[in-house]
């Protein structure tokens, strides 16, 4: 072998080492979604997609492997960044301030005094501190107010409220996905949907776990009249001559007064429908909005 050849392979040996070690092995736990691994390792899902090209339209496999472009130690950083981002308390060493507290946690000194009004002046040392509110569970909320916890709104709603319009985008995005699949009774898969199956499905991709019926559904969110709908709001209905909500849809789309959503139909499987359509407009009963703002995230 030349010096040349010999220089030729080394360097093709090293690159080909170098780029290996810009992927790394993620394995799937449980609830996780493309769209929740790409905000974690703060990479685009297309990129995951192009690594991993038989799981795109596939619901992921619990324990299996996916490759995530990027540097090592900067994803590890990552990790560890999102693990203080998760963080609800923090003790007060000596020394600390507001301001290096809120810097360290990724909040504002305001946020920290309205959760903390008794240690505004002064930061007694191993008092512990509030750093973020956790939200109540479902359950919580169940037990306290009853089943019917949905929080009834009668005021219009700021269009502030919403959720990022990247997220709701994805929502859409992901149930047009399923566009043409067939109905199928307690379907939550490619293999077939139901309406609560199908919207179930699509959350999940964001790591938001909606109940398993649409009846439940519509106790979750706050309650929006029509003229405040937005995309990415469920809409429910009563299709059972009963009265009682057993359809849910999400929206997609909104021109003038029409809405326009995307459910599972007993005849038609996956489609998107109109509320214009006489026989939803006449078995219509309420929106929700199941999604707000999430401060200081994307």
């Amino acid at each position: 072998m030349t010096v040349y050849k010999l220089f030729t392979f080394l360097f093709l040996l090293t690159a080909s080492l170098a780029f290996s070690q810009t992927n790394i092995e993620h394995k799937v736990v449980k609830g996780e979604s493309i769209y929740a691994i790409a905000k974690k390792y703060d990479v685009k899902e297309a990129a995951i997609y192009d690594l991993n090209p038989k799981v795109k339209g596939k619901l992921l496999k619990l324990n299996s492997i996916l490759l995530i472009p990027g540097n090592r130690a900067n994803n590890e950083q990552i990790a560890s960044t999102e693990a203080l981002s998760k963080a609800q308390n923090h003790t007060i060493t000596i020394g600390e301030t507001l301001s290096k507290i809120a810097r360290k946690y990724g909040t504002t000194i305001k946020e920290l005094e309205r959760l903390n009004p008794t240690v505004v002046n002064k930061l007694p040392i191993g008092h512990t501190l509030i750093i973020r509110e956790t939200p109540p569970t479902i359950e919580a909320i169940t037990k306290e107010f009853g089943e019917n916890a949905i929080v009834e709104n009668t005021e219009k709603v700021d269009s502030a409220a919403s959720a990022a319009p990247s997220k709701i985008e994805f929502l859409i995005e992901t149930a047009s996905e399923k566009l043409g699949t067939r109905y199928r009774s307690g379907g939550t898969t490619y293999s077939g949907f139901d309406c609560s199956g199908l919207i179930f499905n699509t959350f999940n991709q964001i790591d938001f776990t909606l109940p398993r019926s649409s009846n439940q559904q519509a106790k979750i969110g706050t309650k929006v009249q029509k003229s405040q709908a937005q995309k990415g709001d469920l809409i429910f209905f009563a299709t059972n001559g009963r009265g009682t909500i057993n359809h849910v849809g999400m929206i997609t789309e909104i021109i003038g007064d029409e809405i326009k959503f995307i459910h599972a139909s007993t005849s038609l499987g996956v489609i998107v429908s109109s509320i214009k359509e006489a026989y939803y407009s006449k078995r219509f009963k309420q929106i929700n909005r199941v999604l707000g703002i999430e401060t200081g995230k994307d």
